[in-house]
């Protein structure tokens, strides 16, 4: 055998190695990334157009529930822009029950520390933010609930938040 041929056999098995090894790594964390999800019930987050959020826009949930014995941690998502020029964000949620009736509450959420370093994940120019408002909250009545955020500030149109959401998971 030459060493043309050797050499050309060796490559030929570190290639499919690699493909072997990559698919492996990629199977890996599609696995690792579903098992860490697993106790998400409902998740939605919905896009602001150019990342303004105008004063009187509101962003509407809405959530059929079955069950009423089981525990969820509530949490609201935030998805920032560098160009926020605050560290904070109040929030209006509202609330509509099955039965109808409404509850209307005032959130301060932090997107920045003292220093004006951005918190949450991500990397260049978004930061998203998962903040948990209710710990092991239940239920109490079957039906559609609906949530309704709508930002808080003193500015009629905020630029720099592009995304809102909510999240419930199964309370572990």
């Amino acid at each position: 055998m030459t060493k043309k041929k050797f050499y050309r056999k060796i490559g030929g098995f570190q290639n499919k190695a690699k493909v072997i090894g990559i698919s492996l790594l990629l199977l890996l964390a599609v696995f690792s990334l579903h098992s860490c999800d697993q106790n998400r019930y409902f998740e939605q987050n919905m896009k602001l157009d150019h990342a303004k959020w105008a004063a009187r826009d509101q962003k509407t949930f809405s959530l059929d529930i079955s069950d009423t014995t089981s525990l969820f941690n509530f949490y609201l998502n935030i998805r920032n822009t560098n160009d926020y020029p605050f560290a904070n964000i109040y929030v209006f949620i509202n609330t509509k029950f099955p039965d109808a009736e409404v509850a209307r509450d005032t959130i301060e959420l932090q997107l920045a520390d003292i220093h004006g370093k951005w918190l949450g994940t991500g990397s260049g120019k978004y930061r998203y933010n998962n903040f948990i408002l209710r710990k092991g909250m239940r239920f109490v009545q079957t039906g559609t609930y609906e949530f309704s955020i709508e930002q808080g500030m003193r500015k009629d149109t905020l630029s720099g938040i592009s995304d809102v959401g909510i999240r419930l998971e199964y309370y572990p």
